[in-house]
């Protein structure tokens, strides 16, 4: 007979955690369990709720048998015994590691809703219960993206994000990508979006006058609102044009930027023969001699890219993992990035004014 446990308040959990927990614990009974028992022993439920738990348990059944999920029932009335088993089970081949299972938990968190869809939040408690037995009962692997990326807009300042949806010009301080300096500005917030891993603000610069792209993670301090709502109107968003670029790899390092290859040569390769048919000018024809002066066991890569600024940021999180060969505005981008970053490190962060 399970020990009873204190339980939490019901309405602490979700909905589709509390059916992860019953699937589980269903599925790992030999004799099966009670209605009470259950009531008593998996978590989001309350064993002093009365009809209220009942009922919530009653739905729960639904919502397993929904995703395909058949219970097994024996013997009748209060004694009436429930267990998943194998042969119940709708998908019995499918297996996840806790990596992959991380991965999903990963992706249905970039939701930018806050909440999925009915269908999807279904999926996701099925796919959390396949999870191999490597899984932690207690926690996934965490999977973040390198670059500190925040896929579900926590980072994203709510001041901000009311400002974009009310069109208030904003003020903040902002860390230099180029130099590091850390100055005051005024913005008109258009658009928020994530790139390349990371959160940028895409608006005008009120000192400037000209549209400019400002990484959230070099946003120094509070933003603050400082005008009325309605204060601009927000230009149509420019198309994005992908472009080709050529990136050294050292071996073993970079893999989720490899995965992005749309071809992949050995350096020592490339250095003896012409350069490949298909790679834009002038990359094909300055990649021999470009290659000829890596590593002979490196890699070069053409991957093809958006976003220059976001790519750049991405590139240079890399380190000493790869090298920009072309296009040059790339590499100088990167470059700028490092020195940026060499300059925080190297003294307190100075104003600009």
């Amino acid at each position: 007979m399970p020990q009873s446990v204190p339980h939490p308040d019901p309405a602490a959990l979700p909905a589709e955690e509390r059916q992860v927990n019953l699937l589980l614990a269903l599925r790992n009974t030999a004799t099966g369990l009670t209605k009470t028992q259950i009531i008593q022993t998996v978590a989001g439920y309350h064993p002093d709720a009365g009809a209220s738990a009942d009922r919530m348990f009653e739905r729960d059944k639904g919502v397993l048998r929904e995703l395909g999920i058949e219970l097994t029932t024996t013997g009748q009335g209060e004694e009436t015994r429930y267990r998943i088993t194998d042969a119940d089970y709708a998908l019995p081949d499918l297996s996840l590691t806790a990596e992959q299972a991380a991965a999903v938990e990963l992706a249905a968190s970039a939701w930018r809703s806050g909440a999925l869809t009915p269908a999807a939040r279904r999926a996701l408690t099925k796919i959390r219960a396949v999870a191999g037995a490597d899984a932690d009962a207690g926690a996934l692997p965490d999977l973040s993206i390198d670059l500190g990326s925040d896929v579900s807009g926590g980072q994203v300042p709510a001041e901000l994000a009311a400002a974009v949806q009310e069109r208030r010009r904003v003020s903040f301080d902002y860390a230099s990508a180029g130099s590091g300096r850390v100055g005051a500005r005024v913005v008109e917030p258009h658009r928020l979006r994530m790139s390349e891993g990371a959160w940028y603000l895409d608006g005008l610069d009120r000192a400037s006058g000209q549209q400019r792209t400002f990484r959230l993670a070099r946003v120094v301090g509070p933003v603050s609102p400082v005008s009325e709502a309605g204060a601009f109107p927000i230009p149509e968003a420019p198309a994005p044009v992908p472009t080709g670029a050529l990136i050294a790899v050292a071996p073993d390092r970079a893999l989720q930027l490899r995965s992005r290859a749309l071809a992949t040569y050995g350096a020592a390769e490339l250095a003896a023969r012409p350069a490949p048919h298909g790679l834009p000018e002038p990359m094909g024809e300055l990649l021999p001699e470009l290659a000829g002066r890596l590593p002979a066991h490196w890699d070069v890569i053409h991957v093809a890219f958006s976003d220059r600024f976001a790519f750049a940021g991405a590139l240079a999180a890399l380190a000493d993992a790869v090298v920009v060969l072309a296009p040059q505005a790339l590499r100088d981008d990167v470059l700028a990035h490092l020195h940026a970053v060499a300059a925080l490190t190297a003294s307190p962060q100075p104003r600009e004014v």
